[in-house]
């Protein structure tokens, strides 16, 4: 996603952080969230994460975005 650090800074300069820390802060919840996964969120997680890895933050957000633009098309 070619935009994706432009985000993230703007993320930061908007709550007085970096934009390290803001990467940090999203792959701590995706760490969580993976670690708690129900059997009904697993077949979203290997999509999201193909090999059972947990994804960065631009891979999760980016993989988000693809599924959302299924759901989208006509």
């Amino acid at each position: 996603m070619k935009n994706f650090q432009k985000i993230i800074k703007k993320i930061a300069k908007e709550n007085g952080t970096t934009p390290k820390q803001v990467l940090a802060e999203m792959q701590k919840v995706i760490d969580e969230a993976y670690s708690h996964r129900t059997g009904e969120a697993d077949p979203l997680w290997n999509k999201i994460a193909p090999g059972g890895q947990k994804p960065t933050p631009e891979a999760f957000v980016a993989q988000l975005h693809r599924r959302l633009g299924e759901g989208n098309k006509p």
